[in-house]
């Protein structure tokens, strides 16, 4: 149960269910998740670090940047399935 209510606290902030949905459509970099969401680097790095600790996100190097996607195929589903019963994210 433990691991669960992590998850769920994990997927109490609006700005990380904003990233996985951004990363549910196309994996991106820090700066262009920045762009998406108007939030400043700092912010979104704090939450990248968050979701992957939490294993939702993982990320890939592409030269100097870092990529982040989705790491399992079960969270686009869940963000999918919480937008069918209302939930906006």
């Amino acid at each position: 149960m433990k691991n669960t209510a992590r998850l769920f606290s994990v997927l109490s902030e609006p700005a990380r269910l904003e990233i996985l949905r951004l990363l549910g459509r196309k994996e991106g970099c820090v700066s262009a998740i920045q762009l998406e969401t108007g939030r400043n680097q700092p912010n979104i790095s704090q939450h990248l670090r968050v979701l992957k600790d939490a294993g939702l996100v993982s990320s890939r190097r592409d030269g100097k940047k870092i990529c982040y996607f989705l790491a399992d195929k079960n969270v686009k589903g869940l963000l999918s399935a919480a937008e069918k019963v209302g939930v906006r994210i």
